[in-house]
């Protein structure tokens, strides 16, 4: 009778390894462009077709996702933190998430852990749904993008009864919107913060090379603006100018850093308003006199969101303080 069941136990194995339970899953993350299962998962961050659907019966939506940052301008090689969250109906705390940067890379918190060339970042243990790490700024100054998944499981190991979603203004959203950051060239130092539009996307204004005498092509140039919507352009000369709050104006939370020395209207480029997909860029040629160096002067932008919730509905991005080199 032992050496019966002895011999069906040793026929059932394989049959246990080529049918494996339904969602076993990886309980630590995946990154893009992985292959599990012979099939390559796709890029996990961007549209829901090539997400955590694909391992978890497609449960795309219902789960909202926020991304916290403490500084989203700064210096080339500097590190800011990041603290990202994703709630949903389903119940518990299991879950799991992936990120992905455009430019930089991570550094990896409690519970995380980054992929070989660090511009990816999951988590490690399927047990939480709330996740704090760094990212590190390239040593190229620009723009830098974040795009994101989270899932919220159920704890039950199957691929049924979990929620996934993306970063953005609509929990159903079937695209990603990336959380911008930049990284600021020498000479060009952030200050404050932008304030959100009615999506709650942030702004970013930074420069992308070193504003020294003679360089014609220097330009500051901000993203993640409503799209298609007049811009405000404003500049003084000087540097610690503080900020007056535009609370009173009807724009709380929003900051204006400069005197509005010199304004300059325009508009900013199209594309999509929940994503905010606007953009600007303000050439700001320097020329070539030596009696330059040390001038500096402060920039910011400001956009009609027709989307505001706010009495005045201008936003306002981050202060930008340019020092001549």
């Amino acid at each position: 009778m032992k050496h019966k069941t002895t011999t069906l136990l040793a026929l059932a194995t394989p049959v246990v390894l080529l049918f494996p339970e339904p969602g076993l899953s990886k309980r630590t993350g995946l990154f893009p462009n992985t292959v599990v299962d012979m099939i390559n998962v796709g890029s996990l961050t961007r549209v829901a077709s090539t997400s955590c659907g694909q391992c978890h019966l497609n449960a795309h939506g219902g789960v909202t996702v926020t991304a916290t940052v403490q500084n989203r301008v700064i210096a080339t090689g500097a590190s800011t933190s990041l603290t990202l969250t994703g709630s949903s109906a389903i119940p518990g705390n299991a879950g799991g998430f992936c990120m992905d940067a455009t430019a930089g890379g991570f550094v990896a918190g409690t519970n995380t852990y980054t992929n070989a060339a660090g511009d990816a970042i999951t988590h490690m243990a399927s047990t939480a749904r709330s996740w704090t790490f760094s990212w590190k700024a390239p040593a190229t100054p620009g723009l830098a993008e974040l795009y994101t998944a989270v899932n919220t499981a159920n704890g039950d190991l199957r691929n049924t009864g979990d929620m996934f979603g993306f970063h953005g203004a609509n929990p159903n959203d079937t695209v990603s919107t990336p959380v911008r950051l930049y990284a600021n060239a020498t000479g060009c130092v952030a200050v404050g913060d932008s304030c959100s539009d009615g999506y709650g996307n942030f702004s970013v204004l930074g420069g992308a090379s070193v504003p020294s005498v003679g360089n014609t092509g220097f330009k500051v140039e901000g993203f993640g603006l409503p799209p298609s919507a007049p811009l405000l352009f404003m500049l003084s000369l000087g540097k610690n100018l503080g900020g007056f709050d535009m609370a009173p104006l009807g724009a709380p939370g929003c900051v204006l850093r400069t005197t509005l020395q010199i304004q300059i209207t325009a508009a900013t480029s199209g594309g999509s308003a929940s994503r905010a997909e606007g953009s600007f860029s303000a050439p700001l040629p320097i020329p070539n006199d030596p009696n330059l160096r040390g001038i500096g002067f402060t920039v910011q932008m400001g956009a009609i969101d027709n989307n505001s919730t706010r009495a005045f509905p201008l936003l306002v991005t981050n202060g930008l303080e340019v020092t001549i080199q």
